[in-house]
């Protein structure tokens, strides 16, 4: 080619070329953030549906939710959470995990219960089932609703959270006369002024809105909230006293009571290993799986 001819040929085609490689460039920059969060989708089913219902204290239900993921993901964890007037008896997946695990199953204090199954890993299908078989109790309220997360968790927080579009309810059915004969009214539960705060969620930490206890000032005032980060003067005023450490639920309790300027009840959650202090400043929920950490409900305003 002569030299003339290469000369036109690299003016008209270079600009193209930075063009083009600029537009590539943009797109896999889009495309990478777009993927940050794998795109799943969660669809649960019952059977019996709602429409005919179960027939309450004799039936079981086998409630199943779908999850398909677009894009491979590792270390997913799922959260199922039953109503009160459920009991789960029995769980699988299909396909079977592997290695294959059980969820952890636990009971809150309101009644619900939570299973998490664990570092679930969606390459190869991208479609898993879990099932759970679950019988309900012969009081359990005309409407139960079920719901379930699927969400990435680290040390602090959870992402990527994808939620069932609506729950899925099962419609209790009860035997003529039986219920209103066998079934009273659920008692409010009794305050003991003795026991200020009591276990809420065992094995189960914060997902949001918690602020950790500063280690740097423990002093407890009623007129401060933990949202602030300025050094306070002691005080020998009545209203202000000064925790020197916070080293257990109790500390936790009185510390969240004072600084948080919550109405009772509300929650706190407290790491039994590292011995911190987190309280709620709003809400909380969902509750992930951590066998290092439990969650309390005050019931009692703390005692100045």
């Amino acid at each position: 080619m002569p030299h003339t001819q290469k000369n036109r040929y690299l003016i008209m085609h270079l600009p193209f070329s930075y063009c083009l490689f600029f537009v590539m460039g943009v797109c896999t920059i889009l495309s990478t953030a777009s993927q940050e969060c794998p795109r799943l989708t969660l669809k649960a089913k019952t059977r019996p549906n709602a429409r005919r219902g179960i027939l309450a204290g004799s039936g079981n239900v086998k409630v199943s939710v779908t999850l398909r993921a677009k894009d491979p993901v590792n270390g997913l964890e799922i959260k199922l959470l039953l109503p009160r007037g459920m009991t789960a008896k029995r769980t699988a997946t299909r396909p079977h995990l592997k290695p294959s695990a059980t969820p952890e199953i636990v009971k809150n204090l309101d009644g619900t219960t939570a299973l998490y199954w664990l570092q679930v890993d969606l390459n190869r299908p991208r479609k898993r089932r879990f099932i759970v078989k679950v019988q309900v109790d012969k009081c359990a309220p005309e409407n139960l609703a079920i719901n379930a997360t699927a969400y990435l968790v680290n040390a602090t927080s959870i992402s990527c959270t994808t939620h069932l579009p609506s729950p899925a309810i099962v419609r209790v059915r009860y035997a003529k006369l039986k219920r209103s004969a066998t079934c009273a009214p659920t008692p409010a539960p009794s305050v003991n002024p003795a026991e200020p705060f009591v276990l809420f969620a065992q094995g189960q930490r914060f997902s949001q809105n918690d602020r950790l206890a500063p280690f740097d000032n423990r002093e407890l005032s009623l007129n401060s909230r933990l949202a602030s980060e300025e050094v306070i003067t002691p005080s020998f005023d009545a209203a202000h006293r000064e925790l020197q450490t916070i080293s257990t639920p109790e500390d936790c309790f009185r510390y969240c009571s004072l600084n948080g300027a919550q109405n009772v009840p509300f929650l706190f959650n407290w790491n039994n290993g590292a011995e911190e202090c987190y309280c709620c400043l709003g809400v909380c929920a969902p509750f992930v799986f951590d066998p290092a950490f439990d969650v309390y409900e005050v019931v009692v305003p703390v005692e100045l």
